[in-house]
């Protein structure tokens, strides 16, 4: 499967993206609070548009996205793809040198439909997540 599936757009604070979006609170459909990567990711999908917006913003100083946000303030974060498979994405990457596997997550997603399993990658300055939905 290769589909896009979102957009990750890390901000400093959420009115801050929200602003240069022009959206609302209102357009937020979910909220997460991300223990593990000390994050709050907030989901939106806009109508008529296929992808979601995951705008990330910092929990506190040990969030994996802090030093982002303080040297850009806002900025193009991710761009994230549905696979069938994480474990087929890393064997095929596995010995290609100029990608580099960042992590992967476990998390559950109301709006992405429950469970799901997610791999960040880096290659070139561009950051890929790859989510596998877990109950398709």
């Amino acid at each position: 499967m290769k589909k896009m599936h979102h957009i990750g757009i890390v901000s400093e604070n959420i009115d801050l993206a929200l602003n240069a979006l022009n959206l609302n609170k209102s357009d937020i459909n979910e909220i997460i609070d991300d223990h593990v990567q000390n994050n709050y990711l907030h989901f939106i999908r806009l109508e008529n548009n296929d992808p979601w917006i995951e705008i990330i913003t910092p929990k506190n100083n040990n969030s994996t996205i802090f030093n982002f946000s303080q040297k850009y303030k806002m900025g193009l974060h991710h761009m994230g793809f549905l696979c069938n498979s994480i474990e087929e994405i890393k064997s095929k990457f596995n010995t290609n040198t100029n990608v580099v596997t960042l992590g992967t997550y476990e998390l559950t997603v109301n709006s992405f439909g429950g469970q799901i399993s997610t791999l960040f990658m880096s290659a070139n300055n561009l950051i890929t997540e790859y989510v596998e939905l877990k109950n398709e």
